[in-house]
């Protein structure tokens, strides 16, 4: 106290040598008080600085206040991004049969029943139709035998060329309408295109079929593959054996794969090109047109930098930055660091800094939103 006392009246004789006078004493008296408290403030608080840095540096109980911090390691590791479109469960073997009309006669099979190539699944009434393929199987023979004949006589020179190529005419209008006739019963009947499974019968006995609805659905699972619709954006990074892991959200199971065929086609209507992932062998529980989420790797970096995304700052002018630690004299303060950030990835982000961004590196992860550059911090243990 003694000392301030004497400060400020020096700082008030100063004052009052190198005020110039005004003519008014309580105005020069007011001005020399003034400029006198500005000397006596300015030099408490250079004495105060220097008390504060002395406590700073002997006092441990000050580190109380300073801001807690959590630090991680930063280290070099492989960085992968993977881009997440949706895509569908296609089967190899998957058919609704159609038939061309008739009324259900029996159902020789029943749903989950396996089935052979060729088996007949459902018979129909389509009686009138074997009846007029009999009648032109007669025809077709008759006009056969006459055209061997017509033939014979006409290698002897018997008869004209004109019956032979009337004879030839009719005997081929029958085997085609014999066989357009055939065709049309092969059509009438429900087979099985493929061996596999009855999935579906979608008719009674005594139901009319359509054309038009479906009358029952085989599937073979054995073989199978997912497609997914992906942003033209990506048509450079995406290629046939790139690796993916493919979700099921519906049952909380994954497994992973490689892409087997990128379309060469751009959808003008979304602007999307199609990829196809084979499904492993043994992936029985998969079924046509289940929803899955493909992850679809477009981008691997060896020895990446990698943070978390959490730990990247923006400021008022978009630059990105984040806070490292450097110990000095027992003292932990933070530094900014700008970085690039290159790609992310499910929370963690691959990014380019200065020079001192490097392996080993501590990095400020929880307070970090609030600390400033050259800060002193108490760094504390999750």
């Amino acid at each position: 106290m003694k000392q301030i006392t004497i400060l400020f009246t020096a700082a008030l004789f100063l004052a009052a040598c190198a005020s110039k006078s005004s003519g008014d004493p309580a105005l020069d008296a007011k001005r020399a008080e003034r400029d006198s408290l500005k000397t006596v403030y300015a030099a408490v608080g250079q004495q105060l600085k220097a008390l504060e840095e002395w406590l700073a540096e002997h006092d441990s109980t000050l580190m109380r206040d300073l801001p807690d911090v959590t630090a991680i390691t930063l280290e070099t590791a492989t960085f992968e991004h993977y881009v997440q479109v949706h895509g569908k469960v296609k089967a190899d073997k998957s058919a609704e049969l159609y038939s061309m009309g008739g009324r259900v006669r029996s159902i020789l099979v029943k749903e989950g029943d396996r089935v052979s190539a060729g088996q007949l699944l459902v018979a129909l009434d389509n009686d009138a139709i074997e009846k007029q393929v009999t009648a032109a199987e007669s025809g077709a023979n008759l006009a056969s035998d006459v055209f061997e004949k017509q033939n014979a006589l006409w290698q002897q020179k018997i008869g004209s060329e004109v019956q032979f190529l009337q004879a030839k005419s009719q005997k081929e209008q029958a085997e085609a309408g014999l066989a357009a006739l055939r065709e049309q019963l092969r059509m009438s009947r429900i087979t099985a295109p493929f061996s596999g499974i009855v999935d579906e019968v979608m008719v009674s006995v005594g139901d009319a079929t359509s054309p038009m609805a479906p009358a029952a659905r085989v599937v073979d699972l054995t073989g199978g593959s997912l497609e997914a619709d992906v942003p033209e954006s990506y048509v450079k990074s995406v290629k046939a054996g790139d690796p993916v892991r493919v979700e099921f959200p519906s049952l909380g199971d994954t497994l992973t794969a490689t892409i087997t065929n990128v379309s060469r086609y751009i959808d003008p209507a979304n602007r999307t090109f199609k990829v196809s992932v084979r499904v492993p062998e043994g992936e029985t529980y998969i079924r046509p047109n289940m929803l899955s989420v493909i992850h679809i790797r477009d981008l691997v970096q060896d020895s990446a930098m990698v943070v978390p995304t959490r730990v990247i700052q923006e400021d008022v002018n978009g630059n990105r930055y984040l806070f490292t630690l450097d110990e000095q004299a027992g003292k932990t303060t933070t530094r900014k660091v700008f970085v690039d950030p290159r790609s992310e990835y499910r929370k963690y982000t691959m990014v380019v800094g200065d020079g001192s961004l490097k392996g080993g590196v501590r990095i400020v992860d929880e307070g970090a939103r609030s600390v400033a550059d050259g800060q002193q911090v108490n760094v504390t243990k999750l």
